[in-house]
């Protein structure tokens, strides 16, 4: 058996502007083909893109043979190594005996890796959503997590094959959606306390209706923690790790629970053939630009939902699995015109997935310019008659928050948006952002659908002046921009929304000037140049409204040009039925992204369907806001942290303070938070130290500033400056930007310290974690002119308790010659050791200059706890621990 040959880069590279606005050559023109009936055909000699694989197991891990390809197959080792094999198919049945059956595999997902264990996840089930132009698309329904562990996966792999042998009726005892997390959560219990089986799904079955969280109260009233009494005494250590390792799991359980959701529930596109991540004329016509290339060597990255996670298998060479998945919504429909002529109309939208995230978790732009709910919504239409060539038509649009630095507190029903950041940073991103779009789809007409008064109004005339200064100031090139702003719940007040006419009228000359993109028997007959991209508060029900609006007017434009409309001044009435199938495809395609967004299914999505405004449509719609209110106030922060996760953004530990927290960060929030303790350190260097000392090591800790105090009464930030005299404790408000207090202790009067674990937040395993919980003691005499000697044998001791942060850690020293004016730089090495590591360097730096200043004991560093676990837990009141418990119950 030998390894396969299918390496690729490990970061493909995304289009070119060239390839997203091909010109239309016509030498160019006679290269591209639409793809064969028999494309899907295997060949030895060159990498083909895997579709369905056998899945079995053995001790050494997981094997996926390709059934289309029998001679190759992916090994996904214990051992964390990750390789292809190719062997003679006549073997195969020797090699994959395993022990278990063969489980079928649609796509691998990826891999996660979490704090304690690494899961596979694999699509093991998926439904149709039908065919464009041969090209099957498909929805995944299922995703099981596959632990790299053999008695863990071997449970996982029989759950596996119970829910593929299982009879068209499901069990009501284990719901579709839940068996794989419920196998997992089972199985990865016994890994901790042997014995333990697959929870039974009919514990909950009676409450599928309320939350995850809730309903973990149901299902865990055997767990593990609910079983041990709480000791009054000190725990033992083996009993705190066995309690910590099972908090731990049950987070990393949590965040699996939430990340298979995603994957099988909120609309996962895939195709084994067509590239979703590009448009038809990105891709230059229907084919991926080579019938045999793989689709992670040509998918757009913005758009590709699972790059993160499949990176191991890109990095391993196994390319040939890495199959690109799209959140989004693919909705296909099918209409017949005549007794040998049909049409086939396809909505595809595609997340992009570099602001992705919740309603009121992201708005706006990053610094980079990508913009939060960003979706590229492609109309195709293939025309199919019986005397001519398949024609190819398809349509883009976009919708995206205001692209500039805003906010939306998740308070209340209708919050009030906050504009942040100053106006030449907020001119800086608008403009990016822009540049990116004119660059991939060309001229930008913005049409902006909030109020012009009210709450709306704070945000929808931020982004009209913010236009007209990019483009006053140059920024973006005039001729290339259209603002156009729509209030549409002023035009369409009374339920009359047929005033959505006025607005395709006043837009029809940009709709004949950006054309749309019409690909026929090889060629390119016309490309779209330019693109309209919608938004309102949300982008999501007035968005979809006016999209569809158009895309239906563009369709009826795209028939008459194809000359095969009955009737041009009858518009889609000509057709009966047609306008109707439209109407749902958009509605379903407006429910998916406001699903993915918003948690429920889009408003007016009764007149999106029918065309007419009813008093039922209005009562569904007060219904969303409720149930918008309530997801976005208790899951989406959680729902955010995993998806920035998923997106390689965020670290398993940061989603798992996110439970505690109840709050989700910004992926740049360790950027933005490492300037503001660089901001403190000099700060306090230049208020605190004396003009004569010349700074060692300056750090960032957690400190009561206050003598012979260990705990903290708050998580802000201090720091700690080492100089060749003495060490300062500085007090630091980041929202001041000023030092409120500070502790002197020169070196003299220093008689000792104490480094060791110092725990002040038992709520976490991380927070229990020695090695990310350290801190340093310094004791002191309160006389610095005395001697050590002195002071230990009369007078009065004191210290002064500092713990190192964990995260986003900035040392500085002096890089300078001069002492009065320091050149402080960072010390990039240190920044990135742990803290217990930390703490030890900088015992070292103290005793050596102690060293300079006299005799020293040799117990002048004493390594031992500060505060201990077992401590930690001891000083929680009785209301503390029983909030500890509520929130463990509810949100873990």
């Amino acid at each position: 058996m030998s390894i396969g040959e299918c390496s690729m880069a490990s970061q493909p590279s995304s289009p070119t502007s060239d390839e997203l606005a091909p010109a239309v050559d016509s030498q160019a023109l006679g290269d591209i083909r639409l793809p064969a009936e028999d494309s899907g055909a295997i060949t030895a000699q060159a990498p083909v893109q895997v579709r369905h694989s056998r899945l079995t197991l053995n001790r050494s891990g997981y094997r996926l043979r390709s059934i289309d390809c029998p001679s190759k197959a992916l090994v996904l080792g214990f051992d964390s190594q990750i390789r292809v094999e190719t062997s003679d198919p006549a073997e195969n049945q020797h090699t994959d005996d395993g022990d278990s059956s063969a489980a079928t595999v649609h796509a691998v997902a990826g891999i996660v890796q979490l704090e304690q264990y690494s899961y596979a996840l694999v699509v093991t089930d998926s439904r149709t959503r039908g065919t464009v132009g041969g090209w099957a698309i498909y929805e995944a329904t299922s995703v099981c997590a596959l632990p790299l562990d053999y008695a863990s996966g071997k449970l996982a792999l029989q759950g596996i094959l119970r829910e593929q042998n299982r009879t068209s009726e499901p069990s009501p005892a284990m719901p579709r959606k839940s068996f794989s997390t419920g196998d997992v959560a089972g199985l990865a219990t016994s890994q901790l306390a042997s014995g333990g089986g697959a929870l039974d799904g009919d514990e909950d079955g009676g409450f599928k209706w309320l939350s995850p969280q809730i309903t973990r109260i149901f299902r865990q009233s055997r767990d593990s923690t609910a079983s041990e009494p709480e000791s009054s005494g000190i725990a033992e250590p083996e009993s705190a790790r066995r309690k910590t390792s099972a908090s731990l799991e049950r987070m990393e359980l949590r965040v699996l629970d939430e990340i298979i959701r995603v994957l099988s529930s909120s609309g996962i596109f895939y195709s084994y053939d067509c590239d979703l991540t590009r448009s038809l004329q990105a891709k230059g016509g229907l084919a991926a630009g080579n019938e045999n290339a793989l689709l992670a060597s040509v998918a757009d990255r913005d758009y590709w939902f699972n790059w993160h996670l499949q990176r191991l298998l890109l990095d391993s060479g196994a390319s040939e699995w890495a199959l690109p998945l799209v959140q989004g919504c693919a909705q296909i429909a099918q209409y017949q015109i005549a007794q040998s002529d049909s049409l086939q109309v396809c909505v595809l939208s595609r997340r992009n997935c570099r602001r992705i995230g919740t309603r009121y978790e992201r708005r706006g732009v990053d610094a980079d310019g990508y913009a939060a709910n960003f979706v590229e919504t492609e109309q195709i239409m293939v025309l199919e008659a019986s005397d001519l060539p398949l024609h190819y038509a398809s349509f883009v649009q976009t919708r995206g928050s205001m692209p500039f630095f805003w906010k939306q507190p998740a308070s209340g029903l209708h919050p009030a948006p906050i504009v942040t950041g100053e106006i030449a940073d907020n001119a800086v991103a608008c403009a990016r952002h822009l540049n990116h779009e004119i660059e991939r789809l060309g001229r930008q007409t913005l049409v902006n659908l909030v109020e012009h008064k009210g709450r709306e109004a704070i945000v929808g005339s931020t982004y009209a002046s913010l236009v007209g200064h990019c483009v006053s100031d140059e920024m973006i090139d005039a001729r290339m921009v259209r603002y156009v702003p729509w209030d549409f719940h002023h035009e369409t007040r009374g339920m009359r929304y047929d005033n959505l006419q006025q607005l395709v009228d006043q837009l029809r000359r940009e709709i004949a000037d950006m054309g749309y993109f019409w690909y026929s028997d090889g060629q390119m007959l016309t490309i779209q140049q330019g693109a309209f991209r919608i938004n309102c508060m949300d982008c999501l029900d007035r968005t979809n409204v006016v999209q569809s609006a158009l895309a239906r007017y563009v369709i009826n434009e795209q028939l008459v040009r194809m000359g095969v409309h009955a009737a041009p001044e009858q518009g889609l009435a000509a057709y009966p039925g047609l306008e109707s199938t439209l109407n749902h495809v958009w509605a379903n395609n407006g429910d998916y992204i406001s699903r993915q967004y918003a948690g429920t299914s889009a408003m007016k999505g009764d007149f999106t369907r029918t065309g007419r405004r009813n008093f039922s449509g209005m009562v569904n719609d007060a219904t969303y806001s409720l149930t918008r209110l309530w997801i976005n106030t208790f899951r989406d922060y959680f729902s955010q942290s995993v998806l920035d996760f998923i997106m390689g953004n965020h670290k398993a530990g940061a989603v798992f303070r996110t439970l505690v927290e109840l709050r989700s960060h910004e992926p740049s929030h360790i950027q933005q938070l490492t300037r503001v303790r660089e901001a403190a350190i000099r700060t306090s260097v230049a208020i605190a130290v004396n003009d004569d000392e010349r700074v060692q090591l300056a750090c960032v800790v957690q400190s009561p500033v206050a003598l012979d105090t260990l705990k903290t009464s708050s998580a802000a930030d201090s720091v700690l400056i080492l100089t060749d005299a003495a060490v300062y404790v500085c007090s630091y408000c980041d929202q001041k930007e000023k030092v409120t207090e500070f502790i002197r202790v020169g070196l003299a009067a220093l008689v000792g310290i104490q480094y060791g674990a110092y725990i002040t937040d038992t709520r976490t395993p991380q927070g229990l974690d020695p090695a990310r919980n350290h801190g340093i003691v310094l004791r002191f005499s309160s006389y610095s002119a005395q001697s050590q000697s002195e002071a230990t044998n009369g007078e009065q001791l004191h210290f002064v308790a500092c713990k190192l942060v964990a995260e986003a850690q900035v040392v500085m020293q002096n890089t300078g010659e001069e002492a009065a004016a320091p050149e402080l730089a960072r010390v990039e090495r240190l920044e990135i050791q742990a803290p217990d590591l930390l703490t030890e360097c900088l015992c070292s730096a103290v005793l050596s200059l102690k060293l300079t200043t006299g005799d020293t004991s040799s117990q002048f560093i004493a390594d031992a706890p500060i505060i201990s676990a077992a401590a930690a837990k001891q000083e929680k009141t009785l209301l503390d621990k029983m909030a500890n418990r509520l929130h463990s119950a509810l949100w873990i």
